[in-house]
């Protein structure tokens, strides 16, 4: 029997590696995709059977004609939705400029929530499973990232949320919560920091928040985690899994960071404090 699976954001990166491990395991992977010549180029390297799909979650039309074409191809059956597409853009608050924050929770959260719910009855009919990819910031939110981190406290609470709600219908729902990955939204947060305004007032500001500016700026020209092959690996057993975890913390510096949480908010956030602001 064909088994099908929906992941976004395949054009680079993990949803890339997910997309083509599983192809060549023997799914029929549905890859979505923003622009046709992603779609080509992965097409290109699949071994087996791929169907790229014109696929941006933050426009609405974009996913009711995916989802339309996916419902016709599939028979109305979907056996596991992957919700990769995101966006990073990190920062102190007052240096994120508000279209940055409007995309972040466009994609992240609305566009996930949208295109879940679109895919509901597919996954009814199957018993299927939705694979929600967070991150470790989804559980502690550290200083330059508050609007990312709570895009991605946001996938955690529709994951918990979901789980129970979905459970009546066999739908099992999962958090995948890495830490660093070497892909190229690293490249992208450089770009954007070369990109940045150099009038008096961002100057002033990036004066303010240097510290930490700073070591953005160094994450991103000098990225550490794994590669996406080894994220790509857990990801498919929390699909594949007769028995999947509710949640897969991956990476060593995703469990360290989770140490944090044992922690009273004082002790936290001075450590946090020492390491940022020394």
């Amino acid at each position: 029997m064909t088994k099908n699976v929906l992941i976004t954001g395949t054009s680079t990166g993990l949803g890339r590696s997910v997309a083509l491990s599983l192809t060549a395991s023997g799914w029929r992977v549905f890859a979505g995709v923003r622009k046709t010549a992603d779609a080509r180029a992965l097409s290109a390297e699949a071994e087996g059977d791929l169907v790229p799909l014109v696929l941006d979650v933050a426009k609405p039309d974009s996913v009711r004609r995916a989802v339309e074409e996916l419902t016709a191809v599939t028979g109305g059956e979907l056996h596991g939705l992957i919700n990769n597409a995101g966006v990073y853009l990190g920062g102190p608050l007052e240096l994120m400029q508000p279209e940055e924050i409007d995309l972040t929770f466009a994609v992240n959260v609305i566009g996930l929530l949208a295109l879940t719910r679109a895919c509901l009855p597919m996954l009814r009919a199957t018993q299927g499973r939705i694979i929600n990819i967070s991150s470790i910031s989804g559980l502690i939110a550290m200083p330059g990232v508050s609007v990312y981190a709570a895009s991605k406290h946001a996938v955690e609470a529709i994951t918990d949320s979901l789980r129970v709600e979905l459970h009546p219908f066999g739908i099992k729902v999962v958090a995948v919560e890495p830490g660093g990955i070497k892909t190229p939204i690293w490249e992208k947060g450089a770009k954007r920091d070369a990109a940045m305004p150099d009038d008096a007032a961002t100057a002033k500001l990036r004066d303010l928040y240097a510290p930490l500016v700073k070591l953005l700026q160094k994450l991103n020209a000098r990225p550490g985690g794994l590669p996406p092959q080894d994220v790509a690996r857990v990801v498919i057993e929390a699909l594949e899994s007769a028995k999947p975890k509710n949640r897969y913390l991956v990476g060593n510096d995703a469990k360290s960071l989770a140490l944090l949480r044992r922690l009273p908010d004082a002790l936290r956030d001075r450590a946090i404090i020492a390491k940022v602001w020394r």
